[in-house]
């Protein structure tokens, strides 16, 4: 079955199947020990992305904050995911 969150588009697309690979392993783990897992497996996929793409490569921080914003939403995944692609862009008149 599809999943109706997972963005169609790279880089979207890479950072929230890091997470959605992170998070079929929570079963047996703490709440604490699975969102760690999953802030650095998503974190790892961003500075992978921003290497690769010469964007923005974010600081724990900033994924940290992004998972925050979108905690609580229905599509809490995709959510997350295009938050961190947002801070990962360069702004207008600034070169990654």
């Amino acid at each position: 079955m599809r999943d109706i969150f997972e963005p169609r588009h790279e880089l979207a697309k890479s950072i929230y199947l890091a997470f959605q690979t992170e998070g079929s392993k929570r079963k047996g783990r703490t709440v604490d020990a699975w969102v760690q897992a999953e802030r650095e497996a998503v974190f790892r996929e961003c500075l992978r992305q921003a290497q690769m793409r010469g964007l923005h490569a974010l600081t724990m921080d900033e994924a940290a904050a992004a998972e925050r914003y979108a905690y609580g939403s229905t599509d809490y995944g995709a959510k997350w995911t295009y938050q961190l692609v947002r801070l990962m862009a360069p702004t207008e008149g600034q070169a990654y």
